[in-house]
């Protein structure tokens, strides 16, 4: 299936890479410059999948666009529903892929919050459970916590970069 995606030739040029699809198991991203660019790479994945014997769960995908940043270059500010086997697919203006949130404008701000939120919540949680140890425990308990979550946003940062 990603090899005959991948052998269309339609997707995306990024940073003088061609690409149009991404995929990790059975989490699938298609990249396309046009409607109907996409439409077609849909397509194609839905008869692969159907050659395989597999089925794509209409009610979980979802189709984004993302805006040139130029505003004078927008043709369309309304698009035709994608369709997949026939049924229409839902627009959104940000999806969760991978543990990452994608945004149409191609800022990461809602996906950072939704760390900091996190930290806050885990912090919260460890003010909780560990109240009443001693200062020097509880000194021990905070650098363990500062050396994971400062892997956890280096591994984070490297994965974004890498992507």
């Amino acid at each position: 299936m990603i090899i005959a995606i991948l052998s269309s030739k339609v997707g995306c040029n990024i940073g003088g890479l061609f690409v149009n699809i991404l995929a990790y198991a059975d989490d699938v991203v298609l990249l396309a410059p046009s409607w109907s660019a996409l439409q077609l790479l849909i397509n194609m994945l839905a008869d692969c999948a159907l050659t395989i014997d597999m089925l794509c769960n209409t009610d979980k995908t979802v189709c984004m666009i993302s805006p040139p940043k130029d505003k004078r270059k927008v043709v369309m500010s309304v698009f035709p529903c994608f369709k997949m086997n026939n049924l229409d697919l839902k627009y959104v203006d940000e999806f969760k892929y991978l543990g990452y949130i994608i945004s149409h404008n191609k800022r990461d701000d809602n996906d950072v919050l939704r760390e900091v939120r996190a930290m806050f919540t885990r912090t919260n949680i460890l003010a909780r459970r560990f109240g009443s140890c001693s200062i020097p425990v509880k000194t021990v308990l905070f650098r363990s916590y500062l050396y994971l979550l400062l892997w956890y946003v280096t591994l984070k940062v490297l994965q974004f970069v890498n992507s």
